[in-house]
């Protein structure tokens, strides 16, 4: 029982560390990816102009380093071990039997697959590849919420 429900917890830092295992399938080189083509096209494309999704929200000031394009939804290196029915419920242009390669050629040229991220909401500390996934989204709204 909390005997002062109404006692404020005074702002702090914690640090936090994520261990765990990555179980990638087998996947070509990057550059061997047919459908790469089509990523570089929309880089080249949408870059002018492009501002980082997470500064977009949360203020450009905790934004540092060069614009990376993101795949949010899934990396390459996972995507031919992807569950295409998995898939189709969330993305119902992806048949729920589509192949490896249906798949790919989605992921390299799907729009809504991409996001422009700085270096640190893509790969720094604040990165859509370091944080976990619900402070990830919390940075979103809380400006300087991972440092």
């Amino acid at each position: 029982m909390n005997r002062h429900p109404h006692r404020t917890v005074a702002a702090h830092a914690a640090t936090t560390t994520h261990r765990y295992t990555m179980h990638f399938p087998d996947h070509a080189p990057r550059a061997g990816d047919p459908h790469y083509a089509a990523f570089n096209a929309f880089r080249r494309h949408h870059r002018a102009g492009a501002r980082c999704y997470v500064g977009e929200r949360a203020g450009h000031a905790q934004c540092t380093g060069q614009l990376e394009l993101h795949h949010s939804v899934l990396e390459f290196a996972v995507a031919n071990a992807a569950d295409p029915a998995a898939l189709h419920k969330d993305f119902p242009e992806i048949a729920a039997d589509a192949t490896a390669d249906e798949i790919a050629r989605w992921l390299e040229s799907s729009p809504g697959e991409f996001r422009w991220l700085c270096s640190f909401h893509h790969r720094g500390a604040g990165g859509a590849h370091v944080a976990s996934h619900a402070d990830w989204q919390a940075q979103l709204y809380v400006p300087g919420l991972i440092t």
